[in-house]
């Protein structure tokens, strides 16, 4: 039973954008310039050939050489499954062998067994035969594209990543990309293209991440970032001054400088010859020069006679202050409906969107009463008490499904596998085989049986709805004290409803 996730981000960070900079008055911490990477989170889906863009300097890069596991972030989660193929053009100048000696090498890792012809194949199918015994640094820049691609066309990876490879084939290199991520999304593969030609992220692609600042600024259909991220480009482009350059995208650059909460880790310490304080003594220095600062400030305000406060200026502020809590945080994170029928509005316009009872939402951002969710690419506003927060990675209990299936329907437990061979698929997909009594976009009730399916924002099975049974008996021995009971187990989370008398199955 396969996960629909291959490869998941959750929440990294990474520091040291500029690691050689050191500031008189931040011995111990960070500078907000250091970050490179801010509480990235990003969910790639099977069958899907994400294209990966952004700005110079938006640190998309290091975004592919996390995914291939190259570099290891500072704060964050990292889940990957399948074997993976990693090209990347900058590694062209580390390669003294031959041609022949590289795919040769490169060839053993596969995970199949190859012929003694691939070597020839490989080079052939690149078209650098007559290069073969040259040293690989010394190719152009395309031919060690088209090397790299012939090597992860042979390599029949569950996941491809080009770093900036694509853009330098030619024509005739390009379609046979185009051809192979076709085949990759046909058999629930996938590919991934981090690049800056955007002819080749449209050639190659279905679905698209903008990635700026070093955050995730957008992703979805490439009809709906790549219009974005083009005016965006275009805007930027324009600019002529220093100082236009300076206040353009100011919001995002402020955000990106935003240190999160760190932790103490002895290997970056290792690794860049930097010490921390502990964290008592971290609050200690930060209390002290606030404290200092504010006796300052406080002085030199009764000193000029500047402290008096004006009720319409605090008026003002205060409408500024609940102006801003009106902006939403960006987040990824899931809510569970738990109302019979739920009405969301549009974030912009009038469209009301109505949602069935246990539909899995896609939560993108929050404020202090309100969640941002996605639906089809388009952004809905929903109060917080009117879904279930759902984070996969909260430390939820660990059961195994043999210790719960005795508290749930037949119907559903004894048919498991059967079930959940499914999830992942598409939603056409799944109706051919789990004919659905009544079509709907969020959930819908398998014909002539109590369970009911559960799509994702991206339309594919996400999970499933069935009953409970002998609920006294299984609140008892896990004593459980709320209407909403979540655990992990396995690849997947189940969650008990208790007012409704209801499991539901989830596998991201």
């Amino acid at each position: 039973m396969a996960s629909s996730i291959v490869l998941k981000l959750l929440n990294i960070t990474h520091y040291y954008r500029k690691k050689n900079r050191k500031k008189w008055y931040l011995p111990y911490g960070y500078d907000a310039e250091d970050i490179e990477l801010n509480n990235v989170s990003l969910y790639l889906y099977q069958g899907e050939s994400l294209g990966v863009i952004g700005e110079p300097g938006a640190s998309k890069t290091l975004i592919g050489r996390i995914l291939a596991g190259e570099v290891v972030p500072d704060k964050g989660r990292i889940s990957r499954s399948g074997s993976l193929f990693f090209g990347d053009l900058e590694d062209k100048h580390l390669h003294e062998e031959s041609v022949e000696a590289y795919v040769q090498n490169a060839a053993e890792l596969f995970t199949y067994k190859e012929s003694n012809h691939k070597t020839e194949q490989i080079i052939r199918y690149a078209g650098l035969y007559d290069l073969k015994e040259t040293s690989v640094f010394r190719l152009s820049d395309r031919q060690y594209a088209q090397l790299i691609f012939s090597l992860a066309r042979s390599s029949k990876a569950d996941i491809i990543i080009f770093n900036h490879v694509l853009h330098c084939l030619d024509e005739t290199f390009l379609e046979r990309a185009s051809e192979l991520s076709d085949d990759y999304i046909d058999n629930d593969l996938t590919l991934i293209t981090i690049d800056d030609d955007l002819d080749v992220i449209r050639k190659v692609s279905n679905y698209a991440v903008w990635i700026s600042h070093g955050q995730v600024r957008m992703e979805g259909a490439l009809s709906r970032v790549l219009p974005a991220f083009t005016e965006h480009e275009n805007d930027r482009k324009s600019l002529e001054t220093e100082e236009e350059k300076k206040n353009f995208d100011v919001d995002w650059k402020k955000k990106r400088t935003r240190i999160p909460e760190m932790s103490y880790n002895f290997r970056r310490v290792e690794r860049y010859k930097h010490a921390k304080p502990t964290q008592f003594l971290s609050r200690i220095i930060g209390w002290s020069i606030a404290l200092a600062i504010g006796f300052i400030i406080t002085a030199a305000l009764l000193f000029t006679n500047q402290g008096i406060v004006h009720f319409s200026q605090n008026a003002e502020q205060t409408k500024l202050q609940a102006n801003k809590k009106q902006t939403f945080e960006d987040k990824l994170s899931y809510g569970i409906v738990t109302e019979s029928e739920l009405k969301v509005k549009a974030e912009n316009g009038n469209n009301e969107l109505k949602i069935p009872r246990y539909a899995l939402l896609t939560i993108t951002g929050e404020n202090d009463n309100k969640y941002r969710i996605v639906v089809d690419d388009h952004n809905y506003i929903t109060k917080k008490g009117d879904i279930r927060y759902f984070n996969p990675a909260g430390l939820y209990e660990t059961h195994s499904k043999d210790s719960l299936e005795k508290y749930m329907k037949s119907n559903y437990i004894n048919y498991i596998d059967f079930y959940n061979s499914h999830l992942g698929q598409s939603k056409n997909k799944a109706e051919k085989s789990l004919v659905p009594e009544n079509e709907n976009r969020f959930v819908e009730q398998v014909t002539q049986q109590p369970v009911s399916m559960l799509y994702s924002d991206s339309k594919h099975l996400t999970g499933f709805v069935y009953p409970m049974v002998n609920k006294d008996k299984f609140k008892k021995e896990f004593n459980v004290q709320n209407d909403f009971w979540i655990c992990k187990s396995g690849k997947g989370y189940f969650v008990a409803d208790m007012k409704n008398n209801k499991w539901i199955y989830i596998e991201l």
